[in-house]
């Protein structure tokens, strides 16, 4: 069963003399260990106007649940064909390092999303390249399905008894006369009546080749043979089978055509599988990182616009210990009331709806 691992970006401002992380990492670490903590780098974005920062801020938590939602997707889909939990496959590493080493050491990617840009400028940049990441996602998977459907689908044509199911992976040319004059019946007969079958089936009708028979497959219940015989006499030998509740499976040369194609999908499934885990690998990192730039910008936005400018505030990256998290967050509220207002939550509030702090509080959910 998976584990939600959770870490929450907070900032505070600073105050003279004091270290804010110091204060946290004191109370929530070090006395009682509640708690890991590492001073999250934020960069100087461009502030833009006040309206801009508001307007920005009212998209910013709708675009993070969009590009959540697609790296999730992205991890589930790599663990649905591979077999292996995101937390645990190396694979899903950023630039090297675990998810949890990444967050603890990130830095902003400058090249990536250059910081002359608008912070308005550097969302949409996150959000149109997961978009087309999302897209991407949807065909290749697609694909995926609609192959493994079908491969599905000839599986089930394969199964079943030899009275019903497909014969074209079960017929070769050693079973097989077709010239023009003679030709091949296929017979499902149980079991228990081959000796009876054997005994009379060159009599059934005129023209049958002595001694032709021959056993190709069997089941549970039932042999499959081949015999050869007359063309002319094909429709008769047929009835006569009929007659003594046998089958006959009616057989032509081409029908070896959907084998062909049955494994022409497989191998098709196969290299799409193939295709879509490096897709995956390659994509998974690129989602994720794009998702924690933006998480950067919340914090930041949603800091400019509670403490004000010129801005003085230290984010901390904080991954509450398991069943830790209603008591780190008493701590941080008495360490931080002084900034709340009527509108924060209170210490003691158990709803699990979206909270107002009186630091700022941005959550990264994973999956171990």
């Amino acid at each position: 069963m998976s584990e939600t691992q959770e870490f929450w970006i907070i900032s505070a401002p600073n105050l003279p003399g004091a270290d804010i992380f110091d204060q946290v990492n004191q109370k929530t670490a070090k006395e009682n260990a509640l708690s890991e903590n590492k001073k999250f780098n934020t960069p100087a974005l461009r502030v833009g106007t006040l309206n801009s920062l508001i307007t920005l801020n009212d998209e910013l938590q709708k675009i993070d649940t969009i590009v959540e939602a697609t790296t999730k997707k992205i991890a589930k889909q790599l663990v649905d064909l591979v077999g292996t939990k995101p937390g645990k496959d190396k694979s899903l590493s950023i630039n090297g390092h675990t998810i949890p080493q990444y967050l603890q050491q990130f830095a902003w990617d400058d090249a990536k999303y250059n910081l002359k840009l608008s912070l308005q400028e550097i969302v949409e940049k996150i959000s149109s390249a997961v978009s087309k990441i999302d897209d991407d996602l949807k065909t290749k998977s697609t694909e995926y399905s609609t192959l493994s459907t079908s491969v599905a689908t000839e599986e089930r044509k394969a199964s079943g008894n030899l009275q019903v199911r497909t014969l074209n992976d079960l017929i070769t040319s050693d079973n097989l006369v077709q010239t023009d004059y003679l030709t091949t019946a296929f017979v499902v007969i149980p079991k228990q009546s081959e000796k009876e079958f054997l005994a009379c089936y060159e009599t059934l009708s005129d023209y049958v080749l002595a001694r032709s028979a021959k056993r190709v497959a069997q089941d549970n219940d039932y042999f499959l043979y081949s015999v050869f015989l007359f063309k002319k006499f094909y429709e008769n030998f047929k009835t006569k089978i009929i007659e003594k509740k046998w089958v006959l499976r009616d057989f032509k040369l081409e029908d070896n055509k959907p084998t062909q194609e049955r494994s022409k999908l497989t191998e098709d499934k196969k290299n799409c599988r193939t295709s879509l885990i490096r897709w995956c690998r390659l994509n998974f990192p690129e989602a994720f990182m794009a998702w924690v730039h933006l998480k950067v910008v919340r914090v930041f936005v949603e800091s400019v616009l509670r403490f004000g400018i010129p801005f003085n505030f230290q984010a901390i990256l904080m991954k509450p210990q398991k069943g830790s998290d209603k008591k780190v967050r008493d701590i941080l509220f008495d360490q931080f009331k002084y900034l709340g207002s009527a509108h924060i939550s209170g210490k003691n509030e158990t709803d699990d709806s979206e909270k107002f702090y009186p630091y700022i509080s941005v959550s990264v959910n994973w999956e171990n």
